[in-house]
């Protein structure tokens, strides 16, 4: 072999061996972006789904039929460092929490000026025990579980 059949061959080589690292970088990378749900059995395994919609979005701009999925505990209200942020004047900046426990979905007020209500029954800070199709109004807003 010529020494430029030799240079071309190494050059060659050099960006395969790059392009195969650019591959596998973004391969990591992408997987790593993906969200991961674990599934597991029984309730758990249905619990991943479960999500809020709006059902009555009141002055919020948010659309009726919006979706938020549900994950552990999350935190609803005006404050940009909820889970569940819903810009409403009738809604506090902390107004409510939805946690997952181990009997299923749990609401409870964190002491919002407007109150929650649980199909039209009030929600103190000890808070209800969810079920599929239940309402839970905030101020105005109005979200329906769908698990």
């Amino acid at each position: 072999m010529t020494d430029s059949t030799e240079l071309l061959v190494l050059r060659l080589a050099l960006i395969g061996v790059l392009f195969a690292f650019v591959l596998a970088a973004a391969t990591v990378l992408r997987a790593g972006l993906r969200p991961r749900v674990r599934r597991s059995q029984g309730s758990r395994a249905r619990s991943a789904a479960a999500r809020l919609v709006v059902v009555a979005p009141a002055q919020s701009g948010l659309e009726p039929g919006t979706s938020f999925g549900l994950a552990g505990e999350m935190s609803i209200g005006r404050d940009p460092s909820c889970g569940i942020v819903i810009a409403d004047a009738s809604v506090s900046g902390r107004h409510a929490v939805v946690r997952r426990e181990p009997d299923g979905w749990r609401v409870a007020d964190l002491d919002s000026t407007n109150g929650t209500a649980l199909n039209g029954r009030r929600v103190g800070p000890r808070g209800a025990r969810l079920h599929p199709g239940d309402e839970i109004a905030l101020g105005g807003v109005v979200l329906r579980l769908h698990a």
